[in-house]
Parts: structure tokens; C-alpha cells; sequence
């Protein structure tokens, strides 16, 4: 008896192996018995999303989980709310109960309207995944995506986390398609996608922001690639996605041993603390410490200091530090010569007071 499409054998690996990572994370976790046997996919009515669905219902209904779509409609297009029905019907069609979604997007909110829908849908996600108890949300990145990623990184001189990718999972949020830990060659493209949804008899939507010569990714999708495949060659997109592999397990340990090292770093200033004062770190022990490391506890610091202030002030905006900020508080603690103090993101300013780096509201 022959077996399934060597594609679509490779997409249900992909999802059975990233389910599988999933199941071992939860099995340590002593927080998650609330959750169900229940699976959430994100499908906008794209190719990625649709194969993803049709795979999960497939693999999840054979390790006993079932499987539901999550629809964002975030009413930003004509005819979005007509793209959200269609979807919620191929979702019905391939046995999945379909959700749809209709969150607030914040058109003022800084860096763009396809950061700010990004936001919103990534939240309206968590939310319906708290609502339903799912142990996992899919979501149908493939390795063009993330070759367009690490890519536009490279064009804006982006740091390290940023050329590390997009992340094949954080929690509960899996990107199967974007390979796992186990096999990376389980990364599918998009026209693996596409395939799929042929082999299926799904007829998959187009985005027309997709096309939008005003977006980044349009561009970097339709013509920056294409010509990068034609000097450097086909695999121009695959070398993209291996860079980001290699770099992110790196990544990964800095960030983590900055997020160890910080509680251990503050200091309560005691008589020394003055109104307005966030959090202290011990600037003698941080000039001690790596630069790596350093650098990312300042930026670990900072979005403490700023979410003290979002719990008393709500609907607050947690902002990271771009690059000048991060080597002024650097200079603070390596090159001190009673410089100013360093405004950063939050209203919040850092200076240097009584072997203390302090973070602090400014005095009005």
C-alpha cells in the first residue's frame, strides 16, 4: 500500500515532532494541568495555514488531540470579514470547530500597522488559547518566512536576537513548519504549502497586502530574493534560514544567563533610595560582568523598570532599547566620568548614584 506524498509525510513529521517537544516541555511543568487535549491553529485562509490545519487534524486526531482554528479578522481590508467566513468553512470542512476573532488594532500604536495587527492577533491568540485550554497554538511559518526575516535583520543592522529568527516555538506558540529542534530538515516551504493544499482540493486566499510594493516583505519577497537567487544561487534561502539556526542557540544561552544574572544583581538602596527610583543594580558587580551579558541585563533592567510602572498604569507599552541607549548605559557602568543621566524608553531615565545604576522616574 503506498504511503502519503512524500510532502505531506514530511509536513505531519514536522507537526508530530513539534507536538511531541511540546507533550515533553508540559510533562515537567506542574502549572499545566488545566490544560485539555485540545489544539488551536492559527489560519488566516493562506496556503501556509491551511496545510498546517489539514496536518494537524490529520496527526492530532491519531495522538488523541483535537484540533480547532483560530481566525483573526482584523478588519484592516474590504472583504475581510467574507475572507474570515471562507476560512471558517474549510476549517469545518477539515473537521476543525472554527473560531473567529475580530480584535481592536491600534493604528497610532508605534512601528506600523502590520506590527501593531501583529500584536493584536498574537494576543487575541493567547487569549482564546487561555479561554480554551489548549496545551499548543500552530502557527504556519515556513522557511521562506524565515529566510525574509533574517534577511531584512541584515538589512537594518540588527543584533543577534534578531538574526536569530523567527522562533520555532516559545511556550505554547509552535511553528512547526520552521523544522525542530530534532530535524531541521523538516522545514517546509511555501510551495510545499501550496502543494499540500493541492493535494488536499483547497483553495487557498491570496493576501493582497502580500503583493503591496509599499511593505518591506512585499519587496523583499517579490524582488530582493528573486534577485539574490539569481547572483547567489537557489539556496540563497535555506543558507538565510541555517544562519539564523546556528546563531540562535547562542542567543538563547546569553539571553538566559542575563535573565539568571539580574535578580542577583539588584540591590535595595535602603536610606540611599530617593522618590521616584524604579530598580538598582550594584554597578561594581555588572562592570564585572561579560559584555554580552551585560548589555542584555541593561536591557533586561530596563523593561523591569518599565513594567513596575505598567502595574500601576494600565495599558502601558513594555519598549526595547534600540542600540545608542544600550551603549550609554553601558558607558554608565565601564566608562563613568559623571556623564548625564540616560532617557530611555517608559519616561524612565538611568544614572549612576552612589555605586548604584539606578532606574528612576525623572523629577517633574
Amino acid at each position: 500500500m503506498a504511503g502519503p506524498p512524500v510532502v505531506v509525510a514530511r509536513a505531519r513529521r514536522a507537526v508530530r515532532l513539534s507536538l511531541a517537544e511540546r507533550l515533553e516541555q508540559l510533562a515537567d511543568d506542574t502549572g499545566s494541568g488545566h490544560l485539555s487535549p485540545r489544539l488551536l491553529v492559527g489560519l488566516s485562509g493562506g496556503a501556509d495555514s491551511l496545510a498546517l490545519l489539514a496536518t494537524t487534524c490529520w496527526v492530532g486526531e491519531r495522538m488523541g488531540l483535537a484540533t480547532e482554528a483560530a481566525i483573526v479578522d482584523h478588519g484592516l481590508q474590504d472583504g475581510s470579514a467574507a475572507v474570515a467566513a471562507r476560512a471558517a468553512a474549510q476549517a469545518e470542512r477539515l473537521g476543525a470547530e472554527a473560531h473567529v476573532l475580530r480584535p481592536h488594532v491600534d493604528l497610532d500604536a508605534p512601528g506600523g500597522i502590520e506590527n501593531a495587527a501583529r500584536t493584536a492577533r498574537h494576543d487575541a491568540l493567547d487569549h482564546l488559547a487561555r479561554e480554551r485550554g489548549a496545551l499548543a497554538v500552530l502557527l504556519g511559518h515556513t522557511l521562506d518566512d524565515q529566510a525574509e526575516q533574517v534577511l531584512m535583520a541584515l538589512a537594518r543592522g540588527a543584533g543577534p536576537r534578531a538574526l536569530a529568527g523567527i522562533r520555532r516555538s516559545r511556550g505554547h506558540l509552535l511553528r512547526p513548519f520552521l523544522g525542530t529542534g530534532r530535524d531541521e530538515t523538516t522545514a517546509l516551504r511555501r510551495a510545499d504549502t501550496e502543494q499540500i493544499c493541492t493535494l488536499h482540493d483547497l483553495d487557498w486566499w491570496q493576501d493582497p497586502m502580500n503583493a503591496d510594493p509599499e511593505l518591506l516583505r512585499s519587496r523583499v519577497r517579490h524582488r530582493a530574493l528573486p534577485l539574490l537567487r539569481e547572483i547567489l544561487g537557489e539556496q540563497i534561502d535555506e543558507n538565510l534560514a541555517r544562519s539564523a539556526d546556528l546563531v540562535r542557540p547562542d542567543v538563547d544561552h546569553l539571553d538566559e544567563e542575563a535573565r539568571a544574572l539580574l535578580p542577583a544583581l539588584r540591590r535595595d538602596a535602603g536610606e540611599l533610595a530617593e522618590p521616584g527610583d524604579l530598580l538598582h543594580l550594584d554597578v561594581h558587580a555588572l562592570a564585572a560582568v561579560a559584555a554580552p551579558v551585560r548589555t542584555r541585563v541593561l536591557r533586561d533592567a530596563s523593561r523591569s523598570a518599565q513594567r513596575a510602572i505598567d502595574a500601576g498604569e494600565p495599558g502601558g507599552s513594555t519598549k526595547s532599547l534600540v542600540r545608542r541607549q544600550v551603549l550609554a548605559l553601558d558607558a554608565l557602568v565601564v566608562s563613568w566620568h559623571g556623564q548625564a543621566a540616560v532617557p530611555v524608553p517608559g519616561r524612565i531615565e538611568v544614572a549612576r548614584r552612589d555605586g548604584l545604576l539606578v532606574w528612576r522616574r525623572p523629577a517633574p
